[in-house]
């Protein structure tokens, strides 16, 4: 398993709260590779791949084509961890990555029409509901999201609207926080739309942390 983190040089601000967040709760994680166009993130091994932004499909899959492990645990570069991860559930999610299952969604389920199954704490997203393919935090088969990416040539965003889920199965966290990064249902958090979101600042700030936010500004979102 690898930890790819989708970032780009428009955030090379967030490489350090994440390294420090990442290396304070998953003590002897995977390696971390990270995506960008062309700035190196000299923490971690770099891939640079120069796309522009709505060529976005086009700039991860290649990317993805150059790292050896089939399971990915995807992260974006504002997933700053805020307590321990639940190795176990990450383990148990590797163990069952077979058959049709493309992705274990880490963010908690949040659909009605999510179907219960045999997987424990997991729930599988009902085929053409919203989101069944997500792009957030989560364990993937990396042939199969080469596969699902392959399906357009667009931007990150498109991806989630179009739902290109090519007849895989997708599963959802039913139970506890896997990897609390601060999102809840909806209501985000680190960066959004290109803005930061205020809610990480006294997290920053009780850690030591103190990143740039003048390039960026702050979104009207908590």
């Amino acid at each position: 398993m690898k930890i790819v983190v989708l970032s780009c040089d428009a955030n090379e601000e967030t490489f350090l709260p994440f390294a420090w967040c990442l290396e304070k709760y998953w003590y002897g994680h995977p390696e971390v590779i990270y995506l960008t166009e062309t700035v190196n993130n000299s923490l971690y091994k770099t891939i640079s791949v120069n796309y522009p932004l709505d060529k976005w499909t086009v700039r991860i899959r290649e990317s993805l084509k150059q790292i050896e492990s089939d399971k990915i645990l995807l992260m974006i570069d504002d997933c700053f961890i805020r307590k321990p991860v639940d190795r176990n559930r990450i383990q148990y999610a590797a163990d069952h990555l077979i058959g049709k299952i493309a992705c274990f969604n880490f963010e908690q389920s949040y659909d009605p029409e999510d179907l219960e199954t045999d997987l424990k704490d997991f729930k599988l997203r009902k085929h053409g509901s919203e989101y069944e393919v997500s792009l957030m935090c989560g364990l993937w088969n990396r042939y199969k999201l080469i596969n699902v990416l392959s399906q357009q040539d667009s931007d990150p965003w498109s991806v989630e609207y179009n739902q290109p889920n090519c007849g895989y199965d997708y599963y959802i966290n039913s139970g506890d926080f896997i990897i609390d990064w601060g999102y809840r249902t909806w209501k985000p958090a680190g960066i959004y739309k290109g803005k930061w979101c205020h809610e990480v600042v006294p997290f920053f700030e009780a850690n030591g942390l103190y990143p740039d936010y003048s390039k960026k500004g702050f979104s009207n979102i908590w």
